[in-house]
């Protein structure tokens, strides 16, 4: 009888390890995951029925609103920051169409304890972009930095390196990623730590 007592522990430990390396490891996957379904999409020439055909498109949260629609993923690393063995991070994929045709991209990220940071594909930069991908710093008056938002258009290398701009390791990684520098290595050019620390 101990020794079926025995067994059925050591079973159960074994299934407790699995679903916590499972659950550790998820958040990574599917912020990769993510990362690949929007890699390639092209703001104002992208159709809603060529977003459809991608496999991942057919079974995610899609709202819709008078023939506008988005499509939204997610990843956050819940059970890390739970255990509190990393700090709360998450990231957020959105795709904006209106009308049947593409009209943004959008890719927020937020790691506690840096400012949050988009990555905005958009057909047309704003007149202030001297550059492509342009850095916007988002400070309303008299409150420290908000966010940083990082827009480039269709013809930005960055639009075919989704997959590389946001490093999914930092989502299943013990203690998570403290610079921008290590979560978004696609953007290290931008060098976005300097940004931040702009007063």
């Amino acid at each position: 009888m101990k020794k079926y007592i025995a067994l059925t522990i050591i079973l159960v430990l074994v299934a407790a390890v699995i679903f916590i390396r499972y659950e550790i490891a998820a958040p990574a996957k599917a912020a990769a995951h993510n990362l690949e379904a929007i890699n390639g999409i092209i703001v104002g020439k992208t159709t809603e029925a060529e977003l459809l055909g991608r496999n991942a498109f057919q079974t995610i949260d899609r709202h819709c609103s008078e023939g506008a629609c988005f499509y939204h993923m997610a990843a956050e690393n819940l059970l890390l920051n739970r255990l509190h063995l990393a700090p709360r991070t998450l990231m957020s994929t959105v795709v904006y169409v209106n009308n049947g045709m593409v009209t943004g991209v959008y890719v927020l990220t937020m790691k506690w304890g840096l400012p949050p940071i988009s990555l905005q594909q958009v057909e047309t930069l704003p007149s202030e972009c001297n550059s492509n991908p342009c850095v916007k710093r988002m400070v309303p008056p008299h409150i420290v930095l908000a966010s940083i938002r990082v827009l480039f258009n269709s013809d930005s290398e960055l639009r075919n390196k989704m997959p590389e701009s946001v490093n999914p390791k930092c989502f299943s990684h013990m203690g998570g990623c403290n610079t921008y520098a290590e979560l978004l290595p696609g953007t290290r050019s931008l060098n976005l730590d300097a940004v931040a620390a702009l007063k």
